[in-house]
């Protein structure tokens, strides 16, 4: 009986860890695309601190970087895949989250809301809010950052 219990806690702990590190090995390619876009950004624009960093794939793929600018005030960097030019704004030109998040739910039969992120496509900045209608399809709903305006809708997936 002791080694059946010896031989399971061992088993469980080869797999979790190896779970763990096939997990971080998966995740490496992605850290380290941020963390070049951080470093760039952080040369190229006048980011003094950062909250979050996300990775958008649309057409093309940026690294979105939210924080401060050295005034003091929040801003958003999008630092493209390939070396075209970073495109900074601030906070309080667009709409907030929430905003856009209210504009889905006012015009859609949202069932849940999945994600919902900034990106960067043919028309500029866009918050891109990935929900499950009342059907449980998956649905893309654009919303223009600077208006609120819807852009594109991908439905029923």
């Amino acid at each position: 009986m002791k080694k059946t219990i010896f031989f399971l806690v061992f088993a469980t702990i080869v797999i979790i860890g190896s779970m763990t590190a096939i997990f971080l090995n998966a995740r490496s390619p992605v850290n380290e695309k941020a963390e070049v876009a951080l470093q760039r950004a952080q040369s190229e624009t006048d980011i003094a601190s950062t909250e979050d960093v996300s990775l958008y794939n649309g057409k093309n793929s940026y690294v979105v970087i939210t924080g401060e600018n050295t005034s003091g005030d929040k801003i958003i960097v999008w630092v493209p895949e390939k070396d075209e030019e970073i495109i900074v704004k601030k906070w309080a030109d667009g709409i907030s989250k929430e905003a856009a998040i209210n504009k889905l739910n006012g015009e859609n039969d949202v069932n849940e809301i999945l994600s919902v992120k900034l990106g960067m496509e043919s028309v500029g900045p866009v918050w891109e809010l990935t929900y499950l209608d009342d059907n449980e399809h998956l649905n893309y709903y654009y919303l223009l950052f600077e208006t609120g305006e819807w852009w594109r809708k991908i439905e029923n997936l």
